[in-house]
């Protein structure tokens, strides 16, 4: 079987040939000795996730849970967090689908209202006019850092600084960022970050994390207990039970990162992807979302006269594969821009230049 061109970092990258090793040794010693077994013959590899994913946005390694998802660890978030009747809970136009479905729904059962931020001419939040929305009845905002279809970057920073000056639990979802672009949560302000490990950081599906702010756990307990020492409780937000064999090909992934270099992964990502961008800007018909070179690995456009799910089909029959991106990923952003669905190409550090080429050629073809 031909490997096709692979495009599709976005959504779910394909892990390396080390990490892969990491994970089936693992599967074999479960196979061989039993999983409580094999689980304590690797259990002093597990610090050592915990410091390559702090490491990885600036954080402690007492913040970090593991999860098996951007969705588990958001959600067991947005658990602990209280609304009332005429609450409100602010979001951006480019918040991910899944993520709104579970606000206004958290929303309904309590009386509460989600409103949207508002935004500048170029669709991402105002800082200046968030400021005049901001009052007492808010009670979390929540933001997508990059949205799914390829957008623009949201001000993170700035609005974790205006969320933490009035004292608001700030969630900050960064599926689409970390293992791409740098994080800092020193610096963003946000009191929960979570990530999949499958997107960008080039781990195995099933797996992820989240950093949850001291403070807002803290505040949040629903029973504080002196004997429970902080790192024990975070902790205590991961899934009861997990896969081993995941969380080590996860940590291999960081580790290989680590070696790398985060600042070379994030120039090369930039660079292949405002070639991608060059390049499709160049064939007739062709419309990027993006009028200006992407700051982001997220590449994507419409094609004139044919639906993003042909463009798909007809580019996997040519060797390429890449993502039709349905509105309902992001679905504020796609209905302001009046889009039903965009075709997304986002390249890796694994990309290569043939690659790229083969990959416009394809779509000039259409």
């Amino acid at each position: 079987m031909t490997a096709p061109v692979y495009l599709n970092h976005a959504g779910c990258s394909k892990v390396s040939r080390q990490t892969l090793d990491v994970l089936l040794q693992d599967l074999e010693r479960e196979a061989a000795v039993g999983v409580y077994e094999a689980d304590r013959l690797v259990a002093g590899r597990r610090p050592l996730f915990y410091e390559l994913a702090s490491e990885l946005i600036g954080a402690n390694p007492c913040d970090i849970a593991y999860t098996d998802s951007h969705t588990t660890g958001w959600e067991t978030a947005l658990r602990r967090v209280k609304v009332g009747p005429g609450d409100e809970i602010l979001t951006s136009r480019s918040e991910w689908g899944g993520n709104l479905k579970s606000l206004h729904a958290l929303a309904e059962v309590h009386g509460a209202h989600v409103r949207l931020m508002p935004l500048n001419s170029h669709g991402t939040v105002c800082v200046e006019r968030l400021t005049e929305q901001l009052n007492t009845r808010v009670k979390l905002i929540s933001l997508t850092w990059l949205g799914s279809n390829g957008g623009n970057i949201e001000p993170a920073a700035e609005i974790g600084r205006l969320a933490q000056s009035c004292g608001i639990p700030y969630f900050l979802d960064a599926s689409q960022v970390v293992g791409q672009l740098p994080v800092d949560v020193s610096t963003l302000g946000c009191d929960v970050l979570t990530t999949p490990g499958r997107k960008w950081l080039r781990g195995p599906r099933g797996t992820g994390f989240m950093y949850v702010r001291p403070s807002f756990f803290a505040d949040t307990q629903k029973t504080n207990s002196e004997k429970t020492k902080l790192v024990e409780s975070i902790r205590q937000l991961e899934p009861a039970s997990y896969s081993v064999p995941l969380m080590l090909g996860l940590t291999s992934a960081l580790e290989q990162l680590r070696k790398e270099g985060h600042t070379r992964r994030f120039q090369s990502l930039l660079e292949t992807s405002q070639r991608i961008w060059e390049g499709l800007r160049k064939i007739p018909n062709v419309i990027c979302l993006s009028e200006y070179p992407p700051l982001h690995a997220l590449v994507s456009f419409i094609v004139d006269g044919l639906s993003a799910q042909e463009v798909k089909s007809r580019l996997q029959k040519r060797g390429v594969e890449v993502a039709a991106n349905q509105a309902a990923f992001t679905p504020l952003d796609m209905q302001a821009r009046q889009l039903d669905a965009v075709v997304r190409a986002s390249a890796h550090t694994c990309t290569t230049q043939a690659e790229i080429e083969q990959f416009l050629d394809a779509v000039a073809q259409l």
